[in-house]
């Protein structure tokens, strides 16, 4: 203990807390909040309401993030599939002209040098 400071006696210890009940149950009534003193942290269940505070806001914008995903991932399908119908029938087009191709080879058609402009203009 400090030098020249003393407890207070019983009846100064009554009164201060006595008036300190009175002021918590005032702000009760009134909805209020007790002071906050400096460099005390503040009270556990406050602590942890703001932390699942935190939380949950961090989870909604999270789920906001995933339906943007969602929407922009659905639109990116809808182009894939319009793509893979209007490449469909240049593959099956492709593959004819392949096969053609190799048929004219396996006959032992090969043109000349000169020729291929004939050739083309056979074919067509």
């Amino acid at each position: 203990m400090l030098a020249g400071s003393r407890l207070p006696d019983g009846e100064q210890f009554i009164s201060q807390f006595q008036a300190t009940a009175e002021r918590f149950q005032d702000l009760g009534k009134a909805g209020g909040h007790p002071p906050q003193a400096p460099g005390i942290p503040a009270l556990p269940g406050a602590f942890s309401a703001a932390q699942l505070a935190a939380i949950t806001d961090s989870l909604a914008a999270q789920r906001r993030s995933i339906a943007t995903l969602i929407s922009q991932l659905s639109a990116f399908d809808e182009q894939l599939a319009a793509l893979e119908q209007m490449l469909g029938p240049l593959a099956e087009w492709s593959k004819t002209w392949a096969d053609f191709e190799q048929r004219m080879l396996n006959m032992g058609f090969k043109p000349e040098a000169g020729k291929i402009g004939e050739l083309r203009y056979c074919l067509s």
